[in-house]
C-alpha cells in the first residue's frame, strides 16, 4: 500500500514538473492583431533551437494563446489568455491530449507557420529556428464556448 502511495505521487509531481518545463521552452512575440480576429506571432523554443519543428511551433503557439498569453510589444496590446480561470485550465485539460493529437482539430487555429526574417534580439543564436505564425484567437475562443470550456463574453447580459 505504501509503495502504491509513494508510486501515485511520484507520478502527480513528475507530470507537474514536465507541465512546467514545457510551459517555459518557448518564447513568444507580437507581431501584430488584426481586425478579423487573429494575431501573429514569433515563437521560438530555447531548448530546441535549431530542432524545433513548425508543427510543434504551430503547437505551441496555439498553447501560448490558452495558457500564457501574449506580451505586448511592438505597437501589439498585451493578449490575456483564454484560460484564466483554474476551472477552464482544468476543463482544457481533459480535451487536451485529443485536441493537439495527430487527428486533433488544433490545426484549424492557426495557418501554416513561416520562418521569421529576423533574429531576436533575445536568442543571440542565429542557428535557432524562429516562426511566425498566425492563430484564429477569435475561432479558438468560439471552439472553447462550444465545448463549455468557457463562458462566452456576453453571458450575462
Amino acid at each position: 500500500m505504501n509503495k502504491f502511495i509513494l508510486l501515485f505521487f511520484s507520478l502527480i509531481i513528475l507530470s507537474f514538473t514536465t507541465y512546467a518545463q514545457k510551459q517555459f521552452a518557448y518564447l513568444v512575440e507580437c507581431v501584430s492583431v488584426e481586425n478579423s480576429g487573429s494575431i501573429t506571432i514569433k515563437i521560438w523554443n530555447t531548448k530546441k533551437g535549431k530542432r524545433y519543428s513548425q508543427i510543434q511551433a504551430r503547437k505551441d503557439a496555439i498553447d501560448a494563446i490558452l495558457y500564457s498569453g501574449v506580451p505586448g510589444k511592438n505597437g501589439c496590446i498585451a493578449q490575456k489568455p483564454l484560460l484564466s480561470a483554474q476551472k477552464s485550465i482544468d476543463a482544457f485539460r481533459k480535451v487536451e491530449n485529443d485536441f493537439f493529437s495527430k487527428k486533433g482539430v488544433w490545426s484549424k487555429y492557426t495557418r501554416e507557420a513561416n520562418m521569421a526574417n529576423v533574429v531576436i534580439q533575445q536568442t543571440g543564436n542565429k542557428k535557432w529556428k524562429v516562426y511566425e505564425v498566425s492563430i484564429s484567437k477569435d475561432l479558438l475562443r468560439k471552439y472553447l464556448e462550444e465545448q463549455k470550456i468557457i463562458k462566452s463574453l456576453n453571458n450575462g447580459f
